[in-house]
């Protein structure tokens, strides 16, 4: 309803991002806290972003990694979070804060976000990928978002980087997660200033680091063949990313292996950083029958 706020807040495995919003998704300002992983420590800083702001909103909605049962609000496995096991997150939230809380993937919220307002609401077929601590994806196939026969649609970081070998390091999330672009340097904030100083080390990171991102989107256009993806995360604010990945996908397709597929074409999400909470909130407007 008009005027109703909502607290939107995305959990990544690096920080925590939260904003309050209404139902027009029109976000001016997202804060930032660092996530603390351990089980009080998680607890301690959603009541820190939760407690001071709830007599002023109308509903909790989290954008939250891992394997989680939207309906019923159960977050079954958490990546990053590993003491996490069939968390019943939204009935936690709602007993203690006595608002209507939802719970969604963080990679479906991406989706959803960009379905909903974003660089995806052009087209039927569209894959959202979230470089962050690691991959976080969500697929729309046919105008809708796809979540799979057990809820795991689009968790691209399991994919294999070696088909031989499915316990080894080199998962899609392993590899694509930022961390990997940035391991030889203090942040991505240092990173891309060397980057556009000309270092060398950076500019060779970020060759290596875009062929693995074109390859893993060659992968996944082989089999869902959709028009676009949209890129999030943080370091996706940078264009010489964005353009690098575009210039390594078109290499793959200018290539024997890629005349079976099509090349799909490669966007920024409009929502950047916020994509997770944006979706979050749509996730809730949904559920909660508003929209």
């Amino acid at each position: 309803m008009c005027g109703e706020k909502y607290l939107a807040i995305d959990v990544g495995g690096t920080s925590i991002k939260y904003a309050v919003s209404d139902e027009s998704a029109e976000i001016s300002r997202v804060s930032e806290i660092k996530t603390r992983r351990g089980e009080g420590e998680l607890f301690d800083l959603l009541d820190e972003i939760i407690a001071p702001r709830v007599n002023g909103i109308n509903g909790i909605t989290l954008s939250f990694p891992g394997k989680i049962d939207s309906e019923k609000g159960i977050v079954h496995t958490a990546g990053a979070f590993k003491w996490i096991k069939d968390l019943a997150l939204k009935s936690i939230l709602e007993e203690k804060y006595t608002k209507p809380a939802w719970v969604e993937n963080d990679g479906k919220c991406g989706a959803l976000a960009e379905f909903w307002k974003g660089n995806l609401s052009d087209v039927k077929n569209g894959v959202f990928i979230g470089l962050g601590t690691e991959i976080a994806g969500g697929i729309i196939l046919d105008g809708k978002l796809y979540r799979g026969s057990f809820g795991s649609a689009g968790e691209f970081s399991s994919m294999l980087g070696q088909l031989k070998n499915p316990d080894n390091e080199e998962r899609f999330g392993k590899i694509g997660g930022h961390k990997n672009l940035t391991v030889d340097f203090r942040d991505s904030y240092e990173f891309f200033e060397k980057y556009r100083n000309g270092d060398d080390a950076a500019r060779s990171a970020l060759k290596d680091y875009s062929e693995t991102i074109a390859a893993g989107i060659v992968t996944i256009q082989s089999v869902l063949d959709v028009e676009k993806f949209c890129i999030g995360g943080g370091i996706s604010a940078e264009d010489t990313l964005i353009d690098e990945i575009r210039k390594n996908l078109k290499q793959f397709f200018t290539v024997k292996s890629g005349e079976a597929i099509n090349e799909p074409a490669i966007e920024r999400c409009r929502f950047g950083n916020a994509a997770g909470s944006v979706g979050a909130l749509y996730n809730f407007l949904v559920m909660e029958k508003i929209i």
